[in-house]
């Protein structure tokens, strides 16, 4: 929505207190308030209505109803979709390790590869882990078949691949296996 919207979710709204004749807190009438206490609960009410009805679905909807604060929706969600931090860690873990076990299969094409790898590399980002592009074209060189060797071998040979990103990588490459796939249909002729 904006900027409040978000300020909203970070810091949460309380109603304004004031200290009564004892000393103790007390919720201050609403009628006393500044515009600025004002303007604050008008963010986290509008906010709050926005993921109310426009970002969740029934289910989940049930599991926010008696939050007051945008703040305490929010958690509640990010709790539900993405876990504590332990399931966070646990789930980074076993990303990690799907990532280190990717290779392409002799029968798949270099496009079903890519959007597989990218899939793994969305997630991580979900999970507010980013794999370095270095890293995610040394394990594309690392983990295809034996049939693009020669393609990587001149790659590695005459371009710097730790400054190449992943797209111009892929690119290369499915550039090699269409040129290997056209080679193979001439010879069938």
């Amino acid at each position: 929505m904006d900027e409040h919207a978000w300020q909203s979710i970070l810091t949460g709204w309380t109603a304004p207190k004031i200290v009564d004749k004892d000393g103790d807190y007390i919720i201050n009438s609403e009628t006393t308030w500044t515009t600025e206490e004002a303007q604050i609960l008008s963010f986290n009410a509008k906010t709050i209505n926005a993921i109310f009805f426009f970002s969740v679905d029934m289910r989940m909807f049930s599991l926010i109803t008696d939050c007051v604060t945008a703040k305490d929706a929010w958690h509640t969600l990010q709790e539900n979709y993405e876990g504590s931090e332990s399931v966070k860690r646990t789930r980074m873990r076993l990303l990690n390790s799907k990532f280190e076990n990717i290779r392409m299969s002799k029968d798949e094409t270099i496009f079903e590869y890519d959007q597989r790898l990218r899939e793994l590399v969305t997630e991580a980002f979900n999970l507010e882990e980013l794999i370095s592009n270095e890293r995610l074209v040394n394990k594309v060189l690392r983990s295809l078949p034996e049939r693009f060797n020669g393609k990587i071998w001149a790659l590695e040979e005459f371009k710097d691949t730790s400054k190449m990103n992943l797209t111009e990588l892929m690119s290369i490459i499915q550039v090699f296996e269409m040129n290997i796939t056209a080679q193979k249909k001439d010879k069938g002729k």
